[in-house]
């Protein structure tokens, strides 16, 4: 009890209405995506979706593109893509590709986290951002993008960030 008495205080209108922890854990929304680079050279990774492992062998890439419209033009562009090899009925292995927003998704590769939460697919209402892992537990919320791209296949780990000024650069160290 951190130094209180062991006795159990009467409960309070705020306490009473509290949900259970087991109820505040869980993950909302429409998922999760996590993905986890354990080696640059050569390529290893992880791939969970919704707690469901993906095999390393069958996933061919996985693409992330968020371009904001500009003046120019009012398309959005909102995508996360998964691109990997399944078995058709016929038992022919074949490239299928699957969006994987709207969900949370996030990447811990090369000491860097980038997490993405995406309510709704090409629209940047409900879109954030977030890299880095404070040691409170926050992270730094990205803010005035034009651009944000991510790839990884088995040879290439990529993420690149352009901002509306038109500057441009990697989220990971070359």
């Amino acid at each position: 009890m951190f130094g209180k008495s062991n006795k159990a205080a009467p409960p309070t209108p705020a306490s009473a209405a509290m949900p259970a922890a087991s109820e505040l854990a869980k993950i909302m929304g429409n998922g999760l995506v996590q993905l986890i680079v354990t080696s640059t050279e050569p390529i290893q990774f992880y791939l969970f979706l919704n707690n469901l492992a993906v095999e390393e062998m069958d996933v061919e890439e996985i693409s992330i593109n968020i371009v904001a419209a500009d003046d120019s033009t009012d398309q959005k562009i909102v995508r996360a893509t998964l691109s990997e090899y399944v078995t058709n009925v016929a038992g022919q292995r074949v490239l299928q590709s699957r969006e994987l927003f709207p969900c949370t998704f996030e990447v811990i590769a090369q000491d860097r986290r980038i997490a993405i939460s995406c309510l709704n697919l090409d629209s940047t209402q409900g879109l954030w951002i977030n890299v880095g892992l404070k040691p409170d537990g926050d992270s730094h919320e990205l803010q005035g993008l034009k651009e944000f791209r991510f790839l990884l296949t088995h040879e290439l780990l990529d993420a690149r960030i352009t901002w509306v000024d038109g500057q441009s650069e990697s989220v990971y160290p070359t």
